[in-house]
């Protein structure tokens, strides 16, 4: 595994023009660089609208390694960073002819070789970039998680369904030592599997809508009274936790139940025909809040079942997406680890089929979600609340809209609407950071 390491990724051809602020906190980090010289470049050609940034790639087998004349460059396998030792390098500007992708930077005048090397793992340019185009993604977080899937092959899911995905990872991380629950939805398919096979290979149990937490909660107690420490997950839709089965939920979570709750969101029951559930987007199109002359979807807002659960004063709470892998992992290590009451997830999972979007669609529907703050990722630990993933420079609502069908009928107004919406719902999160953190200031 050691072959996979934590990057940096940069978006390409969307950056404005003539800006130089990534390489400026380059060289601000970097300081015995000269003037011009940075571990990240800038490609400006204006004849084709093209500009971009580019870095080093960390490559696997550094050609810039292999051609160095003093073997002043080599990769760190803890890390998998290329480094140059500015000590025994010659000067010679080799390795950035050699390198096919242009991430070497070499000064002629000081003759001197830089590159990028990660910051340390908390790049500057990541925090510096106004648009949000320079990620880290910390993919070591995750792919340790690979060599296992619990799960049988196959799919009795529509084809390209995040809530599939989402199941798969979270039970890697998970592990072996999981009794999983699940009520009917899409999702309790793959959790009794069908006649008499199994998709999993660890014990499950299919509740009814209205007992789900009740039941795992009670196996729990009788695993403790037996002196045995096992996980017990509740993985189940929204039709479930935020309407039929709400109040067993809440009773579990008022008597601090050690049991982990997954709350998959397709916004729907849509397993029985996509019908509205009180997580349906506002002017969202369900079967049962239809689009025509008399109706122009949901007429009221969703149900903010994190805030919700949050109230509740539970140990952890969390929203997450499969779009952001390594956030969400972070957040069931978490779990994982509460031992006085219960975790509550809220997994953002659109339904491509109810949605009315292609196929493929899934995961950027997820990753749009929450770089316009449809969606924001955040956590409630203890009694603070505090971002996880912040987005500099927020997208239009818009850009999430027009991934698929169900919105398609708004028009400019609506679409307004929509935004202030967001944008009260985001800025409440914002708030409780904003407390928690005065609050602490005020004790020191």
């Amino acid at each position: 595994m050691k072959s996979f390491y934590n990057t940096l990724k940069i978006k390409e051809y969307a950056c404005p023009d003539n800006c130089d602020i990534c390489r400026e906190a380059c060289r601000k980090k970097q300081r015995e660089m000269p003037q011009g010289a940075s571990g990240i470049k800038a490609v400006q050609i204006p004849q084709l609208k093209a500009n971009t940034a580019i870095a080093c790639n960390q490559c696997s087998e550094p050609i810039c390694e292999e051609n160095c004349p003093t073997g002043a460059i080599g990769k760190n396998q803890n890390d998998g960073v290329v480094r140059i030792d500015q000590d025994t390098c010659l000067g010679c500007g080799i390795c950035s002819l050699v390198c096919p992708y242009g991430g070497i930077d070499y000064d002629p005048v000081t003759r001197t070789t830089f590159k990028c090397d990660l910051c340390g793992g908390n790049p500057e340019c990541v925090k510096a970039c106004p648009e949000g185009l320079i990620s880290f993604e910390k993919s070591r977080d995750i792919v340790q998680y690979f060599n296992t899937d619990r799960l049988a092959m196959g799919t009795p899911l529509c084809w390209g369904c995040p809530a599939e995905l989402s199941f798969r990872f979270s039970m890697r991380i998970l592990g072996k030592d999981t009794i999983l629950f699940g009520a009917p939805g899409c999702a309790v398919l793959m959790i009794c599997g069908a006649g008499t096979q199994t998709y999993c290979q660890f014990p499950t149990h299919m509740t009814n809508m209205t007992n789900l937490p009740s039941t795992a909660s009670g196996l729990k107690r009788y695993y403790k009274k037996m002196g045995k420490n096992l996980q017990v997950v509740c993985f189940a839709g929204d039709g479930c936790f935020a309407d039929v089965g709400f109040q067993p939920l809440s009773g579990a979570a008022e008597r601090g139940e050690n049991i982990i709750v997954i709350c998959y969101d397709n916004e729907g029951y849509m397993n029985t025909g996509v019908q509205r559930s009180g997580t349906t987007p506002y002017l969202g199109w369900t079967t049962t809040t239809p689009v025509g002359k008399k109706s122009r979807g949901k007429q009221t807002p969703p149900k903010n079942m994190p805030l919700i659960m949050a109230a509740h004063e539970i140990p952890y709470v969390a929203t997450a997406t499969i779009g952001f892998p390594e956030d969400y992992a972070k957040k069931l290590k978490k779990a994982m680890d509460v031992k006085d009451g219960m975790s509550y997830i809220h997994l953002f999972s659109p339904c491509t089929t109810g949605w009315r979007a292609g196929s493929d669609a899934g995961v950027e529907i997820c990753q749009s979600a929450v770089e316009t703050n449809f969606f924001p990722l955040w956590e409630y630990e203890k009694g603070d609340y505090r971002f996880t993933h912040e987005v500099a420079k927020p997208k239009g609502i818009v850009e999430y809209l027009k991934l698929m069908r169900r919105f398609s009928h708004l028009d400019k107004k609506d679409i307004e609407e929509v935004q202030r919406l967001v944008d009260k719902r985001v800025g409440r999160i914002q708030s409780l950071t904003e407390m928690g953190t005065h609050e602490k200031e005020s004790c020191s």
